[in-house]
């Protein structure tokens, strides 16, 4: 194995069958939608997963979290945290499911498994009431929020390729 070659891992949290908490598994599915990565690079729907989610983020260097955050902003807005803040931001925040990341880091901690870089690109929701589809406030962030991750995939080097707009269509 090439030592040069850190693996990171890109993780979409949330709850679909709760409107805006379904942002990071949206935000997933946009992103396999638009743009290819080469084969270091894991692509994840970790849903509503938490602690299920230690197997996997022990094997990579680094990971990054998209999530709906409520960050006591405007709707739509978009947050960053990393590392060690984390945890202290998400206990003082609070969310629906964010105990699960807060959790699944402390567990990682305790482990030893905790990957080198840890980054959580969030935005605050609108409502997170039983329903399927986003807001529109979050469907407009939508592209802002994509963005916002391939920049911070960029700067840990990895160059995502779009993908043709025909591969984007639904036959």
């Amino acid at each position: 194995m090439n030592t040069n070659w850190c693996k990171i891992c890109v993780i979409g949290l949330g709850n679909t069958l709760l409107q805006d908490d379904g942002i990071g598994v949206r935000t997933m599915e946009a992103i396999k939608a638009r743009y290819g990565f080469e084969p270091r690079i894991g692509l994840l729907d970790g849903g509503t997963a938490g602690l299920d989610l230690l197997p996997v983020i022990e094997h990579y260097e680094k990971v990054l979290f998209v999530d709906a955050v409520d960050a006591a902003q405007p709707s739509g807005a978009i947050v960053m945290i990393e590392g060690n803040a984390i945890p202290s931001f998400l206990s003082t925040q609070g969310s629906v499911h964010h105990m699960g990341l807060s959790d699944l880091l402390f567990a990682a901690r305790m482990a030893d498994s905790l990957p080198a870089e840890v980054c959580l690109i969030g935005i605050q929701p609108e409502c997170v009431d039983i329903g399927l589809e986003i807001t529109e406030t979050l469907k407009k962030g939508l592209d802002l929020l994509v963005a916002t991750v391939v920049e911070r995939l960029q700067e840990w080097g990895v160059s995502p390729l779009p993908l043709p707009i025909s591969s984007c269509i639904q036959k």
